[in-house]
């Protein structure tokens, strides 16, 4: 196992596309998309039902051992979570490589 930083991103289901773009962008080496999440938070709560994705999240999941790329990621989407809110979270990870 290596170690490694995990970067998880909680987003509205609409700026999944917008924010696919942000990592990309910054050269994230790739990452997963979990559509319609569902839960509570300062914004009230989000509902994975929702057939219009406006009150619906997505989780991104990053995994990244380069620590400048980690603060590149983190740098580009926070402008993305300060105007349409969600949280990016970053712990650390243990990398199971196969």
């Amino acid at each position: 196992m290596k170690p490694c930083k995990r970067i998880e991103i909680v987003i509205e289901e609409t700026l999944t596309r917008r924010m696919a773009q942000v990592l990309e962008a910054q050269g994230a080496p790739g990452y997963t998309l979990i559509p319609r999440a569902s839960g509570q938070g300062d914004r009230g709560a989000r509902r994975a039902d929702d057939p219009t994705g406006t009150l619906t999240n997505a989780v991104f999941i990053i995994a990244t051992d380069d620590d400048a790329l980690l603060e590149q990621i983190v740098e580009s989407v926070r402008p993305l979570l300060e105007r349409s809110g969600g949280i990016c979270l970053v712990s650390d990870a243990l990398w199971v490589r196969h």
